[in-house]
């Protein structure tokens, strides 16, 4: 997808006035959502140019791109998508993980809501959860940290 597609993509979010647009032509995937006001028109080309950017760079994988070394002995668990993070199923129940926890790969870690849709937030890998980064019923952006692991192999 090329520049000039994306920002056809971006004007029919604002002539529509949509918050979010999605789509998938089976090779490429492309999420778009605002929570504020219109973009000025002078915004759509730098943005169109930033989201080309990102998907010339689409080479890595999905789980490849949630993931990154912090250093070799833990990783950092990234959001995969924009929401709403939430650490426990509701308000009133406990944390799905603290401090201190381990945790088993496939372990449910935290909630991102998207689109009134609930996200699990998996552990990648067996580990320790280190650190919390995100703070509880704030919105996250796509691929900011969320938990940092200690790795099975730095213990």
């Amino acid at each position: 997808m090329d520049t000039k597609a994306i920002e056809e993509l971006i004007a029919i979010m604002d002539k529509a006035e949509l918050t979010a647009l999605r789509v998938d032509d089976g090779e490429t995937k492309i999420e778009l959502e605002r929570s504020h006001g219109p973009l000025p028109s002078s915004a759509l080309p730098l943005m169109a140019d930033r989201v080309s950017a990102l998907l010339a760079g689409k080479t890595e994988s999905h789980e490849a791109a949630a993931l990154e070394d912090v250093d070799k002995d833990s990783l950092l668990v990234r959001s995969p998508m924009v929401g709403m993070f939430y650490l426990s199923p509701s308000p009133d129940e406990d944390p799905f993980v603290k401090v201190g926890q381990e945790v088993l790969s496939g372990q449910t870690m935290a909630i991102v809501e998207a689109m009134k849709m609930m996200n699990e937030i998996t552990a990648p890998t067996p580990g320790v959860v280190v650190e919390v980064l995100a703070a509880n019923g704030t919105q996250v952006e796509y691929d900011q940290p969320l938990f940092r692991i200690a790795t099975a192999e730095a213990r």
